[in-house]
């Protein structure tokens, strides 16, 4: 059955569109170098659908993140899936839980662009049986970067996960990467869009490469509300589209 592939695609995405928070994150699906200030709490849940040859996914995370000084933030994010084969199985129950930092090497307006490190784990607290996780513990690493060019904000992320204890036929490793633009309509929205691409998980698997257009709106300085559609341009998933909305404390 290939609902793990498909849900494993679904987390990372989520984890992407919400991994690194921001003040608030300009991003949509690439990780962004922007942290939350020191002592400041942001909750964020995201989630989005996904639909497959014989199916769909639905998934959702909650993830909150902590800004431990100006250039260091940490966040936990549990999930929740649910997918349905047409005419066939169905499962929904908790999915895996993620543990992440940040820490901001450079500063765009000291070194000219941002340059940031995330590093985070993957924990398998959904149910593998029922393909509602992966089953194993995952550690990641990304190189985040952004840079400014005129009104348009590019932001850069390459890196990947391991897999610990890899079944038979996964691939000990999968690599990661984003590109994503982003154009401000003014104080409160931007247009973004992004081309994100991910190596087979499992062996006879198809590479996932992505493209998301999206919207980002921020109507005050504690909320944050983003949305996007995803075409899958590899044989993955047909179609999805995905949501989020956070708040600072």
């Amino acid at each position: 059955m290939k609902v793990r592939q498909w849900w494993w695609t679904a987390v990372i995405l989520c984890v992407c569109v919400g991994a690194v928070q921001a003040e608030w994150q300009r991003t949509i699906v690439a990780g962004d170098t922007r942290l939350p200030a020191p002592g400041k709490v942001q909750a964020r849940l995201g989630g989005g659908y996904e639909e497959w040859d014989d199916g769909h996914t639905l998934f959702g995370q909650l993830q909150v993140g902590y800004g431990i000084s100006e250039r260091w933030a940490a966040y936990v994010a549990p999930s929740f899936v649910s997918w349905d084969v047409d005419d066939g199985d169905s499962e929904s129950g908790l999915g895996d839980t993620g543990l992440g930092t940040v820490y901001r090497f450079l500063d765009e307006a000291d070194s000219g662009f941002d340059l940031a490190l995330h590093g985070a784990v993957g924990l398998p607290t959904g149910d593998d049986d029922k393909c509602l996780g992966t089953g194993s513990v995952e550690p990641e690493l990304n190189l985040l970067v952004s840079k400014t060019l005129g009104p348009v904000v590019a932001v850069a992320n390459a890196g990947g996960y391991l897999i610990l204890d890899a079944d038979r036929g996964e691939e000990d490793f999968v690599l990661q990467g984003a590109l994503e633009g982003l154009y401000p309509l003014g104080e409160k929205w931007s247009l973004n869009a992004a081309l994100s691409a991910e190596t087979a998980r499992a062996d006879g698997e198809d590479d996932d490469v992505d493209l998301t257009v999206g919207a980002r709106f921020a109507p005050n300085p504690q909320l944050l509300f983003t949305a996007g559609v995803l075409y899958c341009l590899a044989d993955v998933v047909d179609w999805g589209a995905y949501f989020s909305a956070g708040y600072e404390f």
